[in-house]
């Protein structure tokens, strides 16, 4: 994993590799621009989807994805969630607008690492970059009031990340533990903890009442 880099990165060093996932060809090929005239950054694909960001960072494993918020089909949450789950060593920055800021606490528990905001100039897109891959979350300071009134509201019961939410309508439609990890192609140690964690956060003593919790909740059909 790669560590932050100053902007005195050397020639030597390894750099950043960067996958930019937004539905707008503009918007992709302006942070290309952005990210390209760093010498520590390099852009190793671009996604139009929730779907092709998941895709291309299972072939190129990037050091970090710049994750578009809302894209049709699979989501930048969603997207976040499904990377965070199966690559935890790739960070997700969401790129935002701040009219999303509700999305802040879902993309949190979807594995995100940090929240930049569309209309940031491209040195605080760098930055941020740096600083959530080098191990530390990033958050734009225009968010943060209402990132750190989030924080404070109680949350009963916790709030299920995308994958959490995924497995347990697989546990509602009656699929084992080994069904859930055949299918999302993870091990069945990995279910084991994605359904303990589910438990825990739905305060559920056993895999029934957490179905009949998320179902009441609306977490799951």
């Amino acid at each position: 994993m790669s560590t932050g880099q100053g902007p005195q990165a050397t020639p030597e060093a390894r750099r950043i590799s960067c996958l930019v996932a937004d539905d707008h060809a503009i918007v992709r090929e302006g942070l290309r621009r952005v990210l390209g005239q760093n010498d520590d950054i390099v852009v190793v694909g671009e996604a139009s989807s929730g779907e092709g960001a998941v895709e291309l960072v299972a072939r190129r494993r990037p050091d970090v994805v710049v994750m578009d918020a809302r894209m049709p089909g699979m989501g930048g949450v969603a997207a976040a969630g499904r990377i965070a789950a199966d690559h935890p060593d790739v960070r997700v920055l969401m790129f935002t607008a701040h009219s999303e800021q509700e999305l802040l606490w879902e993309a949190l528990d979807a594995g995100a690492k940090g929240f930049v905001l569309k209309d940031s100039d491209g040195a605080s897109l760098v930055g941020a970059l740096r600083q959530v891959v080098g191990g530390e979350p990033y958050v734009d300071p225009r968010l943060a009031p209402d990132f750190l009134r989030q924080l404070a509201r109680p949350r009963p019961g916790g709030i299920l990340s995308a994958r959490e939410r995924e497995i347990l309508q697989m546990l509602a439609d009656g699929h084992s533990n080994r069904e859930v990890s055949e299918r999302l192609v993870l091990s069945v140690e990995t279910v084991k903890t994605h359904v303990k964690h589910i438990l825990a956060k739905l305060e559920a003593e056993h895999r029934t009442q957490a179905v009949a919790i998320g179902i009441r909740q609306a977490l799951i059909r």
